[in-house]
């Protein structure tokens, strides 16, 4: 229990000097710096009487000089960072000292109030023995949600980086307020102790602190002021966030326990693991989004799928868990059906074991699982993966057993005989078909026509799309072993990429036509109308709903994709012969080559083929709710159930009154959605309120380096005219995006996806240099610059001023 030392009287927050001259005496668990301060009329009249006072109290050490401005502080306002600070000053040196205040006090200018001779220049002893140092928030900033936010660098030994936006080391730890008792690391406990002593002290729970954590854990404080944003939480949200937790605890350890009828003796929940929900619908997607994806998916067509290929199908599960309206996909439910169907049941337990304890000791490969964890295809470096990432896994025999398994699937995938792309596709052609026929005679209007194209779209969409883009995995992984083994090198491979025309090479095809008037507005709508940013997102507007998106395009001059009529060598060929022959499959190089073209090419248009029946169940609920008296954004807060249920349900007074209950208590869901704080990959209970943010390991396309101001795009602003020649920022790789690449941007950079994901792809087949799936961290990072240098070659993404 913390004591802190008496303090009789109420405490009142000041300038930054100030608070900390009150706190100083009082601090038992944290230590203030010595110190002293002054205003800027003190120097300008008797700077002498500053000095000598500074080589007084710190003699020959090194000091800081800091403000410590009103408008700083302010009681509903902060101007936190916008003054210079002076770092590692020898008070001997009096000339550069004082050269150092000046510079402090002329960045005054910046503030609200200009120079004000009020305000007051900080003098503190400089500490250099520094482990960690940054910015704790004792409450989430946006929502007020409780958790302490503990932004630090443990890397450079300074104590400005997190506060100056710096790059270096720039981490993130969140813990829930009533988990303190489950930090581990001794560090972040001398921490928290000493935050909340102070909110003891200060009687204030909504703080902003800048500390350092020195040689023996022993806290320093910098600063201490009030978060200026809470005047706009919402009070309630506390206890509704508590409430939510806990009950996340009781989920994610039942997930934990051994399954009947699966394999893996332990299991991790990740947000991009396997069909990237964080992707394709957020990290706290509304409740309709969330619905569609579960219902075309992750209950049943991504084992679905798998099964018809010759994957295992693991029974009754869904894929994805819903964490608080968080999407989390079942990390062993998915490596289950990574495994051949007929493979012995004891190699499966020890592989799907194997693959768990890679990933839990390896969080950096949460989104790129396929390539770095599971091995799901026979692939041409088969034997070296085996020895490197798991050596004692299997004995002998059971590895030739697993390649045995492995080569029968991928084998009767590659000829076609399983499965095949062609087949798969006239399914695809087949829902085009059925999709136009529901639609005709103004079914567009019919509230029950979307219950016919949801069904259609999973038999005769999500279904066959998941095995064509299965078969896309299994292509770039037989490409990516092909260049490990030296049959090629990266180089080849990204000139073949980019030599396949995918559907979006189409759409910039048709935009540069629409401009020279060999389409027509209509032709190009009729074909690409049906696209949104947000694919599964009732309020992201379509292509044809977005007049100015058109204009802007037209308007554009479109620089024609310059495609090269790639061929492989002779050399190539030949080495594609000896890998095909050595692993035991029977096709000639060309037929290779061609299933790899096919796959990706196939699975693109699959995607952009049944996204319009997705679209269209949209546009008709959106109709159907604006006829009733509820707006989009009020169906977005419904599951899509209840609203196909609540044509059949006769409760309520009427159907609107009803439904809108419904959507009231949606959007109060939604609203702890939002705020509950959880971790990109769960692997154990604790963090669930202990919440290590992961630095990803973005994947780069392309070895080119792009720098220049960027522009964020959310699915809600999509502005052509804005983002020529500029480096392109977007949370979600979504398929409506892909008219930035008609808009001469330089590169791309998402936060999430995949290195199979959509704009993978897409940024691959048009040269574009790009990060995919930057993750949390380093995507805000970015954000806090004006300019960023996307480095592929060297895989660095460097946020700059521009």
């Amino acid at each position: 229990m913390i004591r802190p030392k008496r303090n009789n009287r109420k405490f009142q927050f000041g300038s930054k000097a100030e608070t900390l001259e009150q706190l100083k005496p009082l601090l038992e668990y944290s230590h203030v710096p010595d110190f002293f301060y002054f205003t800027v009329s003190q120097w300008e009249n008797k700077p002498y009487l500053i000095i000598e006072k500074a080589k007084e109290l710190f003699g020959e050490t090194e000091v800081i000089v800091r403000s410590s401005t009103r408008s700083e502080d302010g009681e509903n306002i902060s101007m936190a960072g916008i003054h210079t600070t002076v770092s590692g000053i020898c008070v001997a040196d009096t000339e550069l000292l004082s050269r150092s205040i000046n510079k402090v006090i002329s960045s005054f200018k910046k503030g609200q109030n200009g120079n004000n001779p009020k305000d007051q220049v900080l003098i503190q002893h400089m500490i250099n023995d520094v482990s960690m140092s940054g910015v704790v928030f004792t409450q989430d900033m946006n929502t007020g949600a409780p958790y302490y936010v503990i932004n630090y660098d443990d890397q450079s030994s300074r104590t400005d980086t997190v506060t100056s936006g710096g790059q270096a080391g720039n981490k993130t730890l969140l813990v829930h307020r009533e988990a303190t008792n489950d930090i581990n690391s001794p560090r972040f406990k001398a921490l928290v102790q000493s935050v909340q002593e102070i909110e003891i002290i200060t009687g204030y729970d909504s703080l902003d602190i800048e500390y350092a954590v020195g040689i023996g854990n022993k806290v320093y404080l910098f600063q201490v002021r009030k978060i200026t944003t809470s005047p706009n939480w919402n009070r309630e949200i506390t206890l509704r966030v508590n409430d939510a937790v806990k009950r996340v605890c009781v989920i994610v350890a039942d997930h934990f326990k051994r399954m009947q009828y699966v394999y893996g003796n332990r299991s991790i929940l990740a947000r991009m693991s396997d069909w990237n929900p964080a992707e394709m619908i957020g990290i706290a997607p509304r409740p309709l989004a969330f619905s569609l994806y579960r219902r075309l998916i992750t209950d049943s067509v991504w084992r679905d799928g798998r099964a018809q290929m010759g994957y295992l199908a693991p029974k009754g599960a869904p894929l994805m868990v819903s964490l608080a309206g968080q999407p989390y996909i079942d990390v062993r439910l998915s490596f289950n059906s990574f495994l051949p169907a007929d493979l012995d049941p004891s190699i499966s337990e020890q592989l799907v074991n194997a693959w768990i304890d890679r990933l839990f000791e390896n969080e950096e490969f949460h989104d790129k699982v396929e390539f770095e964890v599971a091995i799901t295809v026979l692939d041409f470096n088969f034997d070296k993966t085996m020895e490197q990432r798991f050596p004692w896994v299997l004995n002998a025999n059971q590895i030739r057993i697993f390649k045995r398994a492995l080569f029968r699937l991928t084998d009767g995938l590659l000829s076609g005989r399983v499965s095949s792309i062609d087949g798969e596709l006239k399914k695809i052609e087949q829902l085009e078909r059925q999709r136009k026929s529901l639609l005709k005679n103004n079914s567009m209007y019919d509230i029950a026509t979307v219950s016919a194209l949801l069904d259609d779209c999973v038999k005769l969409g999500t279904l066959p799309f998941s095995i064509i883009a299965r078969h896309a995995f299994i292509a770039k992984s037989l490409m990516r072993s092909l260049i490990e083994r030296g049959g090629m090198d990266e180089s080849d491979s990204l000139a073949f990429q980019k030599s396949i025309k995918t559907v979006a090479g189409e759409m910039l095809e048709d935009i540069e036509n629409l401009g020279a008037s060999k389409v027509t507005p209509e032709e190009f709508m009729a074909k690409y109308g049906h696209l949104r940013p947000g694919t599964y997102d009732i309020l992201s507007l379509r292509y044809d709903q977005r007049e100015d998106l058109l204009r802007g395009l037209i308007d554009k001059p479109i620089e024609p994709a310059i495609r090269n009529n790639f061929s492989f060598s002779q050399k190539h060929i030949r080495n594609v012969e000896l890998l095909l022959k050595e692993t035991g499959y029977d096709i000639t190089p060309d037929v290779f080559f061609t299933y790899v073209r096919n796959a990706i090419t196939a699975r693109e248009y699959a995607k952009f083929a049944f996204t319009k029946n997705i679209s269209a169940s949209l546009e008709i609920v959106a109709h159907w709710g604006e006829q009733i008296g509820l707006s989009r954004d009020d169906l977005s807060y419904m599951t899509i159930q209840d609203i196909l249920d609540g044509i059949n349900d006769a409760r309520g007074r009427t159907i609107e009154q009803h439904l809108g209950e419904k959507s009231l208590t949606g959007r109060n869901e939604h609203e702890v959605t939002v705020a509950v704080r959880l971790p990109y990959i769960l692997k154990e209970l604790g963090y669930v309120s202990v919440i290590p943010l992961l630095q990803n390991m973005p994947n780069f396309i392309t070895n080119k380096v792009a720098r220049g101001t960027y522009i964020f795009l959310s699915g809600h602003n999509l502005q052509p005219s804005d983002v020529a020649n500029k480096i392109v920022l977007i949370e979600s790789a979504d398929p409506g995006f892909d008219w930035i690449f008609s808009c001469s941007v330089t590169g791309l950079v998402t936060k999430y996806g995949g290195a199979n994901s959509h704009m993978a792809i897409r940024c691959a087949e048009f040269g574009l240099p790009a990060a995919i799936g930057c993750g949390e961290q380093i995507f805000d990072l970015v954000l806090r610059g004006s300019a960023v240098e996307l480095n592929c070659s060297e895989e660095l993404i460097i946020p700059m001023e521009g």
